[in-house]
């Protein structure tokens, strides 16, 4: 009877969170190609018969063409229902997914690389307007209010916790069998065993061909079941005007919380650059690489998400919890930064000259990866939560308010990318079969540049708690004060 009932209720769970997965495949499939693939695929750039530079070049497309695609999703958010324009988005996802695909036979055929170069740039000019000015926040606006119809006040806001960790936890799920497969695919085409495409004697990777194939099939199904299974609650609402969004633009409390997820992001994208570090200057085999790489990304998440928000969800602040996470996040990329030492070529002997003490530092790196991975994993489960929990933004202008933190949040994609192919033009190497990196030195400067940037988010969102936290009984260091006089008395 106890068995029933313990399966009856899984099943129960996992139909009312059924959308939720429908939204963390689609999360997963928007963000593939101009990100996450970059997070397990060394070199990726390689694929495209591109420089480093250059495909960095494309991201940083990406992050400029968002900044006023985020300002455009603030009103379009909350003006339209948020079903269509997931389903819009996909769709021109699955376009531009399709012609990315393409693009090294492209190459093959036309071995000018400013040919690939300038098609790669306006595809991620494309997702950057998909992902960042139909999808984001109506995604995150679905998340929140999935299941909150008969919910008030603060356990309606506490309830987005639960959401976002669950959807983080499919999200990781999805991901990593994709990841996982991905790498099988890789892992086949590197050694020979899936046989490459071969056009104008030109190699082309059928592992990547596959898994991009994949991805775009993949967003294809999440619009068809985004259409058919995603319900919008009928919340009353006032209509959403320009007047709305400025009035959330003047908050100063949108203002720091987004700097204080600027340096989350930050160390997101000191994981897709930690990625290159390991293969090219620890000289980790590709494959350690890519299985560290899906582990700190996927099962990280996987492990991460749903736990850490329902533990958040008890405290008495998410942005107590994120500037604690930001700060160990950013001693962990110190370390990175300091693993191979200064001015020395750490991978000069190669790895098979490797003594017992580079190794324990390869150890120490994949580790230390995968331990920034997990911490970043956990801020980003509760990034968006104090929105509506701790600054008490309105449902009706909660589109508005993710989108306008996320200008601020996200500008390291037009800025970092920018700072990192100019830091890759200057100090780089060629490997064996000539993709050109950025060396040892290139990449220490790429992780100064997160950790600069992600203490500026850490002073910012200490600010943000202060400033909240310092007239209540809530506030961490009265609780400490009255914790040690009571000891004393």
């Amino acid at each position: 009877m106890k068995t029933k009932k313990i399966k009856w209720s899984f099943f129960e769970d996992f139909k009312k969170n059924f959308p939720l997965l429908i939204l963390a495949l689609a999360d997963v499939v928007v963000m593939a190609i101009p990100f996450y693939m970059e997070n397990y695929i060394p070199n990726i750039n390689g694929n495209l018969n591109l420089t480093a530079a250059e495909y960095s070049q494309a991201g940083a497309i990406y992050g400029f063409v968002a900044l006023p695609c985020y300002i455009l999703g603030a009103y379009i958010g909350d003006k339209f229902k948020s079903k269509h324009l997931m389903v819009l988005s996909l769709a021109l996802t699955s376009i531009l997914g399709a012609w990315y695909l393409m693009l090294p036979i492209i190459g093959a055929v036309n071995p000018d690389s400013n040919v690939i170069k300038y098609q790669l740039y306006f595809i991620f000019g494309g997702f950057s307007f998909a992902t960042c000015g139909l999808f984001w926040a109506p995604l995150w606006k679905v998340i929140k209010n999935h299941g909150t119809e008969e919910l008030l006040g603060e356990e309606k806001e506490k309830r987005v916790g639960a959401n976002n960790g669950y959807q983080g936890m499919m999200n990781g799920l999805i991901g990593l069998t994709l990841a996982l497969f991905g790498t099988l695919l890789l892992t086949l085409s590197t050694n020979g065993l899936l046989p490459n495409l071969v056009i104008k004697e030109t190699e082309i990777s059928l592992g990547f061909f596959i898994l991009v194939t994949i991805y775009v099939l993949l967003t294809v199904l999440s619009l068809i079941m985004i259409f058919f299974v995603i319900k919008e609650p009928k919340i009353p609402e006032t209509s959403f005007s320009v007047k709305s969004l400025v009035a959330v633009i003047k908050q100063w409390k949108i203002w720091l919380l987004g700097f204080l997820v600027l340096g989350v992001y930050m160390l997101q994208m000191g994981l897709s650059s930690y990625i290159n570090y390991m293969n090219n200057v620890f000289l980790i085999p590709a494959v350690a690489v890519m299985i560290i790489g899906i582990f700190r990304t996927y099962v990280m998440r996987f492990l991460i998400a749903s736990p850490f928000g329902k533990r958040a969800d008890k405290s008495h602040s998410y942005i107590f919890l994120i500037c604690v996470g930001l700060l160990i996040g950013i001693v962990l990329v110190c370390i990175a930064i300091m693993l191979p030492g200064f001015n020395n070529d750490f991978n000069k002997e190669g790895a098979g000259n490797f003594g017992t003490g580079k190794i324990i530092i390869q150890f120490a790196a994949g580790l230390n990866l995968i331990l920034l991975g997990m911490v970043t994993w956990a801020l980003v489960t509760i990034r968006w939560t104090p929105i509506g929990a701790e600054l008490k933004v309105d449902n009706k202008d909660y589109a508005a308010g993710v989108n306008i933190i996320s200008v601020i949040a996200f500008t390291p994609d037009a800025f970092f990318k920018q700072i990192r192919s100019a830091i890759e033009s200057k100090h780089n190497m060629v490997l064996e079969n000539g993709t050109i990196v950025a060396n040892q030195t290139g990449n220490q400067l790429i992780l100064l540049v997160v950790a600069v940037f992600a203490v500026f988010g850490l002073i910012c969102g200490t600010a943000l708690y202060i400033l909240l936290y310092k007239n209540s009984d809530k506030f961490i260091f009265k609780k400490n004060r009255n914790k040690i006089a009571e000891i004393s008395k």
